[in-house]
């Protein structure tokens, strides 16, 4: 990925670093919590550039994805879709 080109490019040491992956923050431990989100020191804030976006259609599928009482869309849509999308939310 990019991140990881970017680090490699910056010369940090490949075990200097290690990513994964959490549903959501209530998945993390207090300390990933401080690590990953909250200690101003370590964190990374990115700006997020949107451009044309129909934000009601995004909206819906938002919903879809993660809504709750949308179990029967959204395995809908990834039976449709599930092999031709990577999406990273």
């Amino acid at each position: 990925t990019a991140i990881l080109d970017k680090l490699r490019k910056e010369g940090v040491r490949e075990n200097a670093w290690s990513i994964s992956r959490f549903k959501g923050l209530g998945e993390m431990n207090a300390e990933q919590l401080w690590d990953t989100t909250l200690n101003p020191d370590t964190r990374r804030l990115l700006p997020v550039h949107l451009g044309d976006v129909d934000f009601r259609q995004t909206e819906l599928l938002i919903t879809k994805l993660m809504g709750k009482g949308e179990a029967a869309a959204r395995r809908a849509l990834m039976e449709l879709h599930g092999d031709a999308v990577e999406v990273d939310i």
